[in-house]
C-alpha cells in the first residue's frame, strides 16, 4: 500500500483520479486529519476560542486567522471525504496515524526548519497553511492540553486513557476546565512569532512519519525543494551519477499525463468512472502501466536534455496509443484527439523531461528522498548540527517520491 503524505486529502485537488487507477492493485492509504483526536478529551475547543475573542489580546488577529484557516480546512475536508467515500475499500484505505505533536515535537520541528538553507519566508511559501492550521489546532487543543491538564498521568495511564476513549466510539461528556494555563501558552506562542512561522513549524510534525514508507505519494510537490535544501547528499556508488533509479516514478508521470485529462478534477461522475474502470479494465490498466514503465526505462539512458524532450513525445505517440485506447474504450479518432490535447501543453512536457533528466542525474527528488531516510535514522537534531558545521551528511537509502501534482 502506498501512503498519501504528508497532507490528509482535505481538498479534491490533492489526489488524482489517475493515481487511483495506477495503484488500484495495492490500494492507496489516506490519513485521517491531525485534529481527529481533539474531541476525545471532552473539552470543547470553541469555549476557549470564545474566551480569546472576549479577552481581545493583541495577538487576537493572528489567532482569528488561524481559526479561519482551520474552519476552511474542515469544511473542505467534509466535502472531499464525502466525494471519496465510494472509493473506500476499493481504491482507498483510511489510516489513523499516531505521531507526536507535543512540545518536544515542536522543538524538533524548529530544529528541522533551522537546518534548511532556505529562509523562513521561502519555507512559508512552500507549505500548505490550511493543513498546517489543523496540525496547530491538534497541538493546542489536544497534545498541549494533555501536557498541561493530564500531565500527572504516567505514559501507561495515558495510553490506557486514549484506548478507553477510542473503544467507547463516542465523544465523552463535556467537562469544564480553567483555561488559565492554555491561555498563557497561546499568549506565549502567538506573542513570540508571526502566524506564518507557527504554521511552518506545525507543518513539520508529520515529517517523521514519512520514513515509514519506502514509497510516498507526495501531496505537496513544493516539499521537494525544502527537503533538498537540508544538509544531505545522496551517496554515489562506483562513480555513478546517482543510485539505481526505480523508473516506476517516471512511468507514473507518463501515466498521469495520459489519463488525468479524462479523470481530473474529481467529481461524482469521475469517481464513478474510476470505479467502473477498476472493475472492468484492470488488465488494460496494468498493460498501460507496463507500457509506461518500458518507455521510462528506454528513456532513462538519455543524457541530453533537449534530445530527451524530443524522444518523450515521439515514444509516447508511437507506443502508447493502443494501450490507452484499450483502457478508455475510445475509437482511434477520439484517442488521437486526446493525445493532441495532451501534447498541446508544451510547458508540461518540457517540465516532465526536466524532471526525468534531474532524476537520472541524481537531482533534487533523489536528495529529497534521501532526506526522509536521514531524518528517520539521524533525527532533526543531527541534521541541524550538520547544518551549523556547514557539513553534508551522506545518505545511501532514499524513498521514492511520486508527485501527485505537477
Amino acid at each position: 500500500m502506498k501512503l498519501v503524505l504528508p497532507d490528509t486529502c482535505w481538498n479534491r485537488d490533492l489526489i488524482s483520479g489517475a493515481l487511483l487507477l495506477y495503484f488500484h492493485d495495492e490500494k492507496i492509504g489516506v490519513t485521517l486529519h491531525p485534529s481527529v483526536s481533539t474531541f476525545m478529551t471532552g473539552i470543547d475547543p470553541f469555549d476557549f476560542i470564545r474566551l480569546v475573542e472576549e479577552r481581545k489580546p493583541d495577538w487576537l488577529p493572528k489567532f482569528s486567522t488561524f481559526v479561519h484557516y482551520w474552519r476552511v480546512f474542515q469544511s473542505s475536508l467534509r466535502e472531499t471525504s464525502a466525494l471519496l467515500e465510494p472509493l473506500r475499500g476499493t481504491a482507498l484505505k483510511t489510516i489513523w496515524m499516531s505521531y507526536p505533536k507535543d512540545t518536544v515535537a515542536w522543538g524538533s520541528a524548529d530544529e528541522l526548519l533551522a537546518s534548511s538553507d532556505l529562509g523562513l519566508q521561502e519555507i512559508v511559501g512552500l507549505i500548505d497553511p490550511f493543513s498546517a492550521s489543523d496540525e496547530l489546532f491538534a497541538h493546542i487543543f489536544f497534545e498541549r492540553y494533555l501536557e498541561l491538564y493530564e500531565g500527572h498521568r504516567t505514559p501507561e495511564q495515558m495510553m490506557a486513557f486514549g484506548a478507553e476513549r477510542f473503544r467507547s466510539g463516542k465523544a465523552p461528556d463535556p467537562i469544564q476546565v480553567d483555561w488559565t494555563a492554555r491561555y498563557g501558552y497561546c499568549n506565549e506562542r502567538f506573542q513570540s512569532a508571526e502566524l506564518e512561522a507557527l504554521l511552518a513549524t506545525a507543518y513539520m510534525f508529520r515529517f517523521p512519519i514519512l520514513k515509514d514508507s519506502p514509497a510516498i505519494l507526495l501531496t505537496n510537490p513544493n516539499l521537494v525543494r525544502f527537503l533538498a535544501s537540508l544538509p544531505l547528499e545522496v551517496k554515489r556508488a562506483g562513480g555513478a551519477a546517482a543510485p539505481n533509479i526505480d523508473f516506476d516514478v517516471v512511468a507514473w508521470e507518463f501515466f498521469r499525463q495520459l489519463m488525468s485529462p479524462r479523470l481530473d478534477p474529481l467529481d461524482t461522475k469521475t469517481v464513478q468512472k474510476i470505479m467502473d474502470l477498476i472493475h472492468s479494465r484492470s488488465v488494460e490498466i496494468d498493460a498501460l502501466k507496463r507500457r509506461c514503465l518500458r518507455l521510462a526505462e528506454d528513456l532513462g539512458n538519455e543524457t541530453d536534455l533537449e534530445e530527451l524532450q524530443k524522444r518523450i513525445r515521439q515514444h509516447i505517440r508511437v507506443h502508447v496509443e493502443a494501450d490507452l485506447q484499450a483502457v478508455l474504450s475510445l475509437d482511434k479518432k477520439a484517442i488521437r484527439e486526446l493525445l493532441d490535447s495532451v501534447f498541446s501543453d508544451e510547458k508540461t512536457w518540457v517540465g516532465i523531461a526536466a524532471f526525468v533528466y534531474s532524476l537520472i542525474q541524481g537531482g533534487p527528488v533523489l536528495t529529497a528522498g534521501a532526506a526522509i531516510y536521514a531524518l528517520s535514522s539521524l533525527g532533526s537534531k543531527a541534521v541541524k548540527a550538520a547544518a551549523s558545521r556547514r557539513q553534508k551528511l551522506e545518505v545511501s537509502d532514499y524513498a521514492l517520491l511520486y508527485r501527485i501534482r505537477q
